[in-house]
């Protein structure tokens, strides 16, 4: 497993579980009955989980492109390696003898060359 899967894995189990228990805890200094801190808990758990894990995963595919391209690209083209996306972009576009090219995130841990 490369580093930033690990991290993004990381993220994906102890953020839901940090919002749950701050959610839980909050909910609980509030003096809501038992019930009521659970299911607050609970609910702030999915509701992160639903948000960090496609961040997460996106994030880690546009990683993966990032460590293709210094392999597939001469040094050049690298320099010129830009994010199609602020955050996380999966689709790279680089110049390569005068001309666009782009590099596409495969979805396994690579990335191939080609816009389309």
């Amino acid at each position: 497993m490369k580093f930033h899967h690990g991290l993004a894995l990381l993220a994906i189990i102890i953020l839901p579980v940090l919002a749950g228990l701050v959610m839980a805890i909050e909910a609980g200094l509030r003096k809501l009955p038992v019930a009521g801190v659970f299911l607050c808990g609970m609910l702030a758990a999915i509701l992160a989980f639903v948000l960090t894990l496609p961040v997460a995963l996106t994030c880690s595919e546009s990683r993966d492109v990032v460590h293709v391209a210094r392999r597939l690209l001469d040094p050049q083209e690298f320099q010129s390696l830009r994010g199609t996306r602020l955050i996380c972009p999966t689709v790279y576009t680089f110049e390569r003898d005068e001309e666009r090219g782009c590099l596409v995130s495969d979805g396994d841990g690579g990335a191939h060359i080609g816009c389309g």
